[in-house]
């Protein structure tokens, strides 16, 4: 820190250097009060610090880098806010850094030859690949509405539809779209073309767009106005089918010219279909229905899916050979099926996926591609195994920690066996091969190269490389571990199903269990150092050591709800958070408890999400809080349910964040005052770099 002989010369100093001098910030700094401005009353509270005549705790907005320290740079930077406004950053508050290339839902793929694809859904998300599905990139296009359908004729031309009967077409292989007049306002869900000039969309209240000039104009008619049509296909020039709600599927022989209905003898929706040949056919839809044909639809029969879950996509690689897509089973995983026998039977594949799969194409007798929620990008090259082709995982991530102090480095974990690493604070992120398809739960770091995860059946993993390899330890249970933490290279805690807790001194080499005097299920621990330290569980269950953990006194929450984390910042100062969510009878439970006595006592923090800023009020962010993480006694934060983040700057007066998702968030870790990060469902991964501020 630079000494300064006096307060008045210090100012001086600072007044001088800044001639000339234009610095920009992402946060204001020397802003205490967080009202967009620099008093002269802040900067010489900011001077006070650096001096060490006042605690760094009594402005954090002056600590620029979060260091701890206030420097004469960063008072610099104090007093040309003060003079010249504080710079307005154009980052939002947290941002979106995962899933890549996009984290919006994808409903549909096309790939007009082996190399090609190019996959479309909401928010008018466009991917492709030129690789063959190896690698994706996002392709711009200007507008909102939700694309439901895509068909390219070759690599260069290409059609998408959607909501509110938008469409657009590119001759350019998509790097540049322009919007065509489809005619309808009803969303378009199905699209075919059978060659450049003539084509066929479908969509809801029944609609049937043609058009003989390349899309230059569409006509509609009106199959049945109380069907919505989800899909068309053709095998060859003259046979066409479509599909949608009630059962319904239609059939034409002449090109398109005119449609009749066919049987299935269902009423369910009926999603997609594709057809090997002019006479085998395959139809899917909800509760797991499978429909064939050998005569060209004349009689459709049932087959029998492995899941009764929705089923979105079929597609043919040949005669014999088809996959079927579709949403999550009972455990989460999406429903990928295979039939090597021309649709008659059918297997299951491994996803090993949380997110529904919409969209489905088969490249060959071993290739195919699916996507869906969460941007969620899979192949297979063998036909057999299938693979996460976004650079990180989509899953459902449960787990995230970087070193302290170390912004840069960092480790999130989820579902499946989801690890993915970063080195360049989280510009990229990359899966990386855990070894295992287990559930992983929590993940802790104590320095850029070491790190531990907990997860499923005892599971441990740690790595001394980065994250480049994991490798298994044993923990001496098959209790399923959901908290873990290290405070050295040696100590360590996990903790678990039924009570469980198991310790290490000797970096996970050997662990044993610690008597935890409870049957609860424990959800969260944290030291503060090797010896002090709680752990936090189902029931309001507090448990606190003072001595690593030989011993664990129970302590009075004052709840039965859940409590799912715990952040201390010393032997005194501590939070808890948990709840539970809304249901049919009950509404949800917040808990947001604190401690200044080492849990002595514990009591329900103030939360102000109403309208009015000086009264308590969590009636308007009422749901449950799965993590916490606290920086000092007054800088902590807490997320939950529905993408909520709260964050206190006082230690006592909880306030939301802005949050740009309303997805489960899961975790958070913020190695740094300014720099945090959030993991979520869907493998959303959020970053801020003001404090959220």
């Amino acid at each position: 820190m630079r000494e300064w002989s006096r307060l008045g010369a210090g100012v001086g100093l600072v007044l001088f250097l800044l001639v000339g001098t234009q610095l920009e910030a992402q946060v204001c700094t020397g802003d205490c009060s967080a009202d967009n401005e620099v008093t002269i009353d802040e900067i010489i509270l900011a001077v006070n610090i650096a001096l060490g005549s006042a605690a760094s705790s009594a402005c954090t907005a002056a600590d620029q880098n979060g260091d701890g320290e206030v420097t004469i740079d960063e008072i610099i930077q104090a007093v040309n806010n003060a003079l010249n406004g504080c710079t307005q950053s154009t980052q939002d508050p947290w941002f979106f850094q995962n899933p890549a290339p996009s984290g919006e839902d994808l409903f549909a793929v096309s790939f007009p030859d082996a190399q090609h694809g190019f996959a479309v859904g909401s928010f008018s998300e466009v991917v492709r690949t030129r690789d063959g599905g190896q690698t994706w990139e996002s392709v711009a296009v200007n507008d909102f509405w939700n694309f439901f359908a895509v068909r390219f004729l070759d690599a260069q031309r290409g059609w998408v539809v959607g909501e509110a009967g938008t469409m657009y077409f590119t001759a350019d292989g998509g790097d540049t779209w322009s919007s065509r007049t489809s005619g309808t306002q009803q969303d378009l869900n199905g699209l075919v073309f059978l060659d450049p000039a003539r084509g066929f969309a479908v969509g809801s209240g029944g609609v049937l767009l043609r058009t003989s000039d390349g899309g230059d104009t569409w006509n509609s008619t009106v199959l049945n106005a109380s069907r919505d049509l989800f899909a068309i296909n053709f095998a060859g020039p003259q046979r066409g089918w479509i599909v949608g709600t009630m059962g319904s599927i239609w059939h034409s022989s002449d090109s398109g010219a005119s449609w009749q209905t066919q049987a299935s003898n269902t009423g369910v929706t009926l999603y997609s279909v594709a057809f090997a040949n002019e006479q085998l056919g395959l139809v899917v839809g909800d509760s797991g229905t499978i429909l064939r044909t050998e005569d060209g639809g004349a009689r459709w029969i049932p087959s029998v899916a492995p899941e009764i879950v929705p089923l979105y996509g079929v597609a043919w690689a040949d005669a014999q050979t088809a996959w079927i897509v579709g949403d999550l089973d009972d455990f989460g995983e999406a429903v990928i099926f295979k039939s090597t026998d021309g649709g008659l039977t059918w297997t299951r594949q491994d996803s090993l996926n949380n997110n529904p799969l919409y969209g489905l194409a088969a490249l060959a007798i071993n290739g195919a591609r699916a996507v869906g929620g969460a941007g969620t990008l899979l192949a297979t090259d063998n036909g057999e195994t299938w693979s996460l082709r976004n650079p990180a995982p989509t899953n459902d991530l449960y787990g995230v920690a970087f070193p302290p102090g170390e912004p840069n480095v960092g480790y999130a974990v989820g579902d499946f066996g989801a690890i993915a690493v970063t080195s360049d604070g989280g510009e990229t992120w990359l899966s990386r091969d855990a070894g295992t398809t287990a559930g992983l739960f929590a993940v802790t770091s104590i320095d850029p190269q070491l790190a531990w995860v907990a997860g499923q059946e005892g599971l441990i993993l740690y790595t001394r490389d980065g994250g480049s390899t994991w490798l298994p330890q044993s923990s001496g249970t098959t209790a399923s571990l959901f908290g873990i933490q290290f405070v050295t290279g040696t100590q360590g805690w996990a903790v678990g199903e039924s009570g469980t807790i198991r310790v290490t001194t000797d970096g996970g080499g050997t662990w044993r269990g610690q008597s935890s005097g409870t049957t609860q299920d424990l959800f969260g621990v944290r030291f503060v150092d090797v010896s002090t330290g709680w752990v936090v569980g189902d029931n309001g269950t507090i448990l606190r050591t003072t001595n690593g953990g030989a011993t664990w006194q129970r302590q009075a929450s004052g709840t039965t709800e859940p409590l799912f984390a715990v952040a201390c910042v010393d032997a005194s100062t501590c939070w808890v958070v948990g709840g539970s969510g809304q249901t049919d009878t009950t509404p949800p439970v917040q808990v947001l408890l604190k401690t200044t006595d080492g849990g002595q006592s514990w009591t329900q923090q103030n939360v102000f999400c109403g309208s009015n800023p000086s009264v308590p009020d969590s009636s308007a962010c009422p749901d449950p809080l799965f993590a916490i993480v606290a920086f000092d006694r007054q800088t902590a934060w807490a997320v939950g349910d529905f993408g909520l983040i709260l964050a206190t700057r006082d230690g006592q007066r909880w306030e939301p964040q802005a949050s740009p998702t309303d997805d489960l968030l899961n975790a958070l870790a913020f190695p740094t005052r300014q720099v945090g990060y959030i993991v979520a469902t869907r493998g959303t991964i959020l970053k801020t770099e003001t404090g959220g501020f």
